[in-house]
């Protein structure tokens, strides 16, 4: 495989979306437009949705976010990026709500956070980290609270303290 120059990867992310069957492409690419997306199947008041893959790219026409939707809702891989191209945030969303790993990445590139969804609320294991890359806080979320054990460190790694949140359930 050949590499890619950085102006044809711009090219190639500024290229018209594959749309679905049946949608059309709506918006645009840089350097005229700055957000792309495939337009559906208008709701019952008359307003078109989006379905299919969506971009949307920065004043630079660097690319910011790549999403896709389903009916009018955010549904399948999200990725958000810096300026420079890399990651920012990552994750995934299904009919419009959070699901499964989200991750955030500072600008130098390195992880910033990372967490569990489950519809849209905080379900599961927590980790933030340091811009050095140190752990600064891990525990877990339950049903959009924290619970269980939680630790913090501070940049040196030296721990300075630990809580416990008890458990929680989302039944009485």
């Amino acid at each position: 495989m050949l590499p890619v120059s950085p102006l044809a990867a711009l090219l190639l992310l500024a290229s018209p979306l594959d749309c679905p069957p049946g949608t059309a492409l709506s918006g645009g690419g840089p350097p005229e437009l700055f957000e792309a997306w495939c337009t559906g199947r208008p709701d019952a008041y008359g307003t078109p949705r989006r379905h299919g893959p969506a971009r949307s790219w920065y004043d630079t026409g660097a690319l910011r976010v790549e999403a896709h939707w389903a009916e009018g809702r955010r549904d399948g891989a999200f990725i958000e990026h810096h300026r420079d191209g890399k990651p920012a945030r990552t994750g995934q969303y299904a009919r419009d709500e959070k699901v499964g790993t989200w991750t955030i990445w500072f600008e130098s590139g390195q992880l910033e956070e990372r967490s569990e969804y489950v519809r849209d609320v905080q379900h599961g294991p927590f980790t933030a980290w340091f811009r050095t890359g140190g752990k600064r806080t891990e525990g877990r979320y339950c049903h959009g609270v924290q619970c269980g054990a939680w630790t913090t460190w501070d940049e040196e790694g030296r721990l300075v303290g630990r809580m416990e949140f008890g458990e929680q359930r989302a039944t009485p």
